[in-house]
């Protein structure tokens, strides 16, 4: 009954929060295409069961938990390892990577770790931080507490890790690939990473959302998002590939990159829903312009161009409205 009575208060930002993860991770970040994405055989499973459901259970967490947009972000360190290590399985060798730059490249125990250390932190921003953050701003009555009843929460994250796990144990395509030592070290080190990501978020600091009711600016959050992605996400890529140094030396680098970030997050004692939305939306709009926009232009794919200029657009357009609404309500800590 309190499971229903919830669902009925909530279903919206649920709702919202289940389609637009998705179309953030691989739409606007060019990984796939809109036409593909929107066929019933892969919106419908993307939906559920590979970005839904279990968003869902970690913004449920973190609301639980109270961790804060930085124990969040943790939280999404562990959906990363859902989907690139449980579902997609990009971070093992042979496997075909998400970016054929990485492939081989800094190989332990058959993982990728240049790019288990780079797709990691992105899915952290892009799959639970950004669509959390917008949606907390879109139902700032609902933003940050719990949708749905604890015990509720576990059920789904029971079941819904359970059955990624069991894919990959029994019918994933590395188990085919990798001597049965190496699949159990492999899903050791993830599990390993998964548990340390959990009790990050817990002790990340933890700043207030507090309200204003004045007009918020809005341009330095954005700019600081924009660079944050240029010095994670692109300084790690062109190190990868166009540089090419020995692979601990990119792996320092965005250890480093991600440390900085944090701190300079971590700085702020209090941050506006209007300020953790310019910021997620700076970085979106980076990531447009230079994943989908940029690339689309090198490469000679006026389809890929033509896709970045109009998530570019999108953003600037969120920006524009998130500038012109002032916030009354109070958001709890």
């Amino acid at each position: 009954m309190l499971t229903l009575n919830a669902l009925r208060r909530n279903w919206k930002p649920i709702l919202l929060l289940m389609l637009v993860s998705p179309l953030l991770a691989e739409v606007f970040s060019g990984s796939m295409p809109a036409s593909d994405y929107f066929q019933p055989g892969i919106f419908l499973p993307f939906t559920i069961f590979v970005y839904g459901l279990p968003i869902l259970v970690l913004r449920e967490l973190a609301a639980h938990r109270r961790v804060g947009l930085l124990g969040l972000w943790g939280l999404g360190i562990i959906y990363g390892l859902f989907n690139e290590g449980l579902i997609s399985e990009t971070l093992y060798h042979p496997l075909d990577p998400a970016n054929p730059a990485y492939d081989s490249y800094g190989l332990v125990a058959g993982l990728r770790i240049p790019w288990t250390l780079f797709i990691l932190p992105w899915h952290g921003v892009f799959s639970l931080v950004t669509p959390v953050v917008l949606i907390d701003f879109l139902f700032p009555g609902q933003a940050g507490r719990p949708w749905l009843p604890k015990k509720a929460t576990w059920v789904l994250a029971i079941v819904t890790g359970g059955l990624a796990v069991a894919r990959f144990v029994f019918w994933g395509e590395n188990r085919t690939v990798q001597e049965s030592g190496v699949f159990a070290l492999q899903a050791a080190i993830v599990l390993g990473i998964g548990v340390l990501a959990y009790l990050l978020a817990d002790r990340l600091p933890r700043p207030l959302y507090i309200a204003s009711d004045r007009r918020p600016v809005l341009w330095k959050p954005f700019a600081a998002g924009a660079a944050l992605y240029a010095a994670w996400f692109v300084g790690t890529e062109l190190l990868v590939s166009i540089v090419r140094p020995p692979w601990p030396i990119t792996a320092l680098y965005t250890v480093a990159a991600v440390t900085v970030g944090l701190w300079l997050i971590s700085r702020r004692r209090e941050i506006r829903p209007t300020t953790a939305a310019a910021f997620v939306l700076g970085i979106g709009t980076a990531q447009a312009a230079v994943t989908v926009l940029l690339n689309g232009l090198l490469v000679a794919d006026t389809f890929r161009a033509a896709s970045g200029a109009v998530f570019i657009t999108i953003y600037l357009i969120t920006l524009s409205k998130v500038g012109a609404q002032r916030r009354t309500a109070d958001y709890p800590e």
